[in-house]
């Protein structure tokens, strides 16, 4: 006998799960435990496949490993481990690292090791949440219950060695040493080919690898790397065919190189004999507690690349780019290196020639700079070509280059003079001195008091001193300020400015002979002739004249009388017109008065003229009511005023029934004149643009559910997408205006839509891609929809 708990089955013993194999569900099977673990297993490798195959490993967030004293701590964090396990650390973790080491429990110092202590992290479950299961009878109490709930975890711990890195250090071996290789400005090297370069990078790529320890681990986490052995200098990757080229590489590493390093690889688990499962975060050094983790595998995300790669770029320089460097850098390998170049030329440079550059299959010109050589040089090529002045030098510098092309030593007081010769090459310079010139010299040159140049006047010719000469020609005034001796003739351009005032006005007559002028009498024909000198003076007999700034007039005016000018043909005299007195006098319904001021003076007066004395003429502006005066007259009291009906200056915005231009300019417009209804204004708009115009839009509805059959009076185009009946609504009602016009098209995979409610309440069936146009004519007896289009 036995013990039953009422199951009629049991499950089956474990079955090893193949993670190929998916359930086939099919009706009436009867699933048990092993079909659903191997549906899970199915969807989980897959997963894990699809993550370690095409995205990787390492840290994706977070998980900074610091040290304090013997506490080590993890920050939260996520990462996808060797086997494609996504592991979330949720909250901060913490380790004694002492105790790890004083434990008798912990793994034995491997041969050279115990220096470093790395930290390492892996995918783990926990279990939960037991439930009671059914079984075979007679069991244990332990097989009673069985856990209802996994929970993904991870696990951290300290080990002497890392964890491998073997698909990490490949990839960073791979990456760097296709990216080495040079790309040429021109065609690939002769005999390159797509195969041949395939078969140059392979062999390439497992050196690389192999000179960065793959597939042994690395000794610590670290950011620099050994250096990879360099790609031939025949291998040159074609700018044009750049794409190809770097597509052929991928292709090498991903058919050939990965399979062979990946940490997990294969779809079966088991085909990997020793699968990596932990995932290296950081190296602590045991005596000083310090934390190296750069270079531990870890994940940049597509969106931080993606940034990355659309970023600017212009700042980068292209590979065979050249550069002029102070000091030599083997990373530019077409940099110009000029403390080599410079260093036993006495740093001497003079220019940059430009000279053919076939580096790396190019075509085009480099730019090199020179260094000199020390006059007179005479080498060419590289060596020097280009010369510079030294010290001792055997040559005098030419004119050409700066120099004086005198190799003499001057005398006192030599002067460098230039002199021109029969070509530019043959003009130059020459010591001269200087030297008064004539007889009597009016400088004179002295050098007794070398190094200065003494330069001389023969007499002295300052403020206090006392000059002689033959003769004195002065174009400008002449000012003496004690007396003044004229032997012979004294002819002045200038003004002559004589000091006190004199008894009388002096003036010149037609000789230039300086006397007395008389005061004006009046005789125009002396005066015009010249041979008298005439003055406006106080009380002289005769009125200063109109041409010569008065009146022309001598005697006093009366009350009310004002100087009129009149023209030549009324004027006294014939050559221009005079100024005569006239009168204001009363006039009919005028009256002009005089009013002085209440004290005596000169000023204040006010003359007033009053049109006051009788009733003001009427002024009439011509016109009727068809066609209205320009002007308008209005009398107020003795005032007419006389006005425009509208104002007509340039900032007046007046209104016009209608505006003929006679001649309208013919200048391109660069604004269009408009007419505002609202008020009957002239205003300025916006000339058009070239260019397309937009006609507007028609709106589109989409019908997609049963509900939404039917037409409104805001539709224009109705696409429907669904089969059934689309009743048009009947006219008249006022829910649907006179002349709206409606599209109605049966949309992609619609084959049975009826239409109906239209000329005489007909009905159509319709089908994709079919449509009709049609236009409500509200104004028929009866109202109703017409065909107005087909398609």
């Amino acid at each position: 006998m036995g013990c039953c708990n009422g199951s009629t089955f049991t499950p089956a013993p474990g079955a090893a799960l193949d993670p190929s194999q998916r359930v086939n569900y099919s009706f009436g099977m009867v699933l048990g435990v092993d079909d659903f673990r191997q549906e899970q297993a199915y969807l989980m490798a897959r997963d894990e496949r699809l993550a370690r195959e095409l995205i990787g490993y390492g840290v994706i967030s977070g998980l900074h490993v610091s040290a304090g004293g013997d506490e080590v701590r993890v920050t939260p964090g996520s990462a996808l481990t060797p086997q494609g396990k996504l592991v979330a650390v949720v909250s901060e973790q913490c380790a004694n690292l002492k105790t790890w080491l004083d434990s008798p429990s912990r793994p034995a110092i491997p041969a050279g090791g115990g220096a470093t202590v790395y930290v390492r992290l892996r995918h783990a479950e926990l279990s939960g949440t037991p439930v009671p299961i059914p079984g075979e009878p007679c069991r244990d109490e332990s097989e009673l219950s069985a856990d209802a709930r996994l929970a993904d975890s991870f696990e951290l711990d300290f080990a002497w060695t890392p964890p491998s890195a073997t698909e990490d250090l490949a990839l960073r071996a791979g990456v760097a040493w296709i990216r080495s290789i040079k790309v040429a400005p021109t065609a690939s090297p002769v005999g390159l080919t797509l195969a041949s370069f395939q078969t140059a990078v392979e062999t390439g790529l497992r050196a690389a690898i192999a000179a960065w320890g793959v597939p042994a681990s690395p000794a610590q986490p670290s950011a620099v790397l050994p250096a990879l052995p360099a790609p031939p200098a025949s291998l040159r990757i074609p700018r044009a065919q750049l794409s190809e080229y770097y597509a052929a590489a991928f292709d090498v590493w991903l058919r050939l190189l990965r399979s062979g390093v990946m940490a997990h690889h294969g779809p079966v688990p088991p085909a990997d004999p020793a699968p990596e499962t932990w995932l290296l975060l950081a190296a602590v050094d045991v005596a000083s507690r310090t934390v190296r983790q750069l270079g531990r595998p870890e994940l940049v995300h597509l969106r931080w690349l993606q940034e990355w790669l659309l970023r600017d770029s212009s700042h980068d320089a292209p590979a065979e780019a050249h550069f002029v460097l102070g000091k030599g850098d083997a990373a530019l390998t077409h940099a110009q290196d000029l403390l080599t170049e410079f260093s036993g030329r006495d740093h001497a440079l003079t220019r940059i020639d430009l000279l053919p550059d076939t580096t790396d299959g190019g075509s085009g010109n480099k730019a090199f700079i020179k260094p000199a050589v020390k006059w007179p040089g005479g080498a060419t090529g590289d060596v020097g070509g280009p010369d510079y002045y030294g010290p001792r030098m055997a040559a005098p510098i030419l004119v050409r280059d700066g120099g004086t092309n005198q190799t003499a030593s001057p005398t006192t007081g030599a002067l460098l003079v230039g002199r021109s010769g029969a070509t530019a090459e043959q003009s130059g310079f020459e010591l001269g001195a200087l030297a008064g010139v004539g007889a009597t010299p009016n400088i004179t040159v002295s050098l007794t008091a070398s190094p200065t140049i003494l330069l001389d006047t023969v007499q002295d010719i300052g403020p206090t001193a006392s000059p002689i000469f033959t003769s004195l020609h002065l174009t400008d005034s002449l000012s003496v300020e004690k007396n003044i001796a004229v032997v012979g003739d004294f002819s002045v351009s200038g003004n002559v400015d004589l000091g006190a005032p004199l008894a009388s006005v002096l003036a010149t007559d037609s000789d230039g002979l300086v006397g007395a002028a008389r005061p004006w009498d009046g005789d125009e024909e002396l005066l015009d002739s010249r041979k008298v000198a005439y003055a406006y003076l106080p009380g002289q007999p005769a009125p200063v004249r109109v041409e010569d700034g008065g009146t022309g007039l001598q005697t006093r005016p009366s009350k009310m009388q004002v100087l009129i000018g009149v023209e030549q043909d009324e004027s006294l005299r014939s050559d221009g017109g005079d100024y005569v007195q006239a009168t204001l006098e009363d006039g009919k319904n005028t009256t002009v008065t005089l009013t002085p001021p209440r004290l005596e003076s000169r000023t204040g007066w006010q003359l007033r003229i009053d049109a006051a004395g009788g009733a003001a003429t009427q002024v009439l502006a011509a016109g009727n009511a068809t066609k209205p005066p320009s002007l308008t007259a209005v009398t107020t009291g003795n005032q007419v005023l006389i006005d425009s009906v509208q104002a007509l200056h340039q900032a007046a915005a007046p209104t016009f029934s209608a505006l003929t231009l006679t001649a309208p300019p013919t200048a391109a417009a660069d604004a269009l004149v408009g007419w505002r209804k609202s008020n009957g204004q002239l205003v300025l708009t916006e000339a058009p643009q070239g260019g397309a115009a937009d006609v507007g839009k028609w709106p589109l509805r989409y019908v997609r559910k049963p509900n939404e059959m039917e037409v409104r009076d805001t539709d224009q185009v109705l696409v429907v997408l669904i089969n059934g009946g689309l009743k048009l609504p009947v006219l008249g009602d006022g829910k649907i205006s006179e002349g709206r016009v409606i599209v109605v098209r049966a949309g992609p995979g619609v084959t049975d839509m009826n239409l109906s409610g239209f000329e005489g309440n007909g009905s159509t069936g319709m089908k994709s891609p079919s449509s009709l146009t049609l236009i409500a004519a509200t104004l028929l007896d009866p109202p109703q929809w017409l065909i107005i289009g087909r398609s």
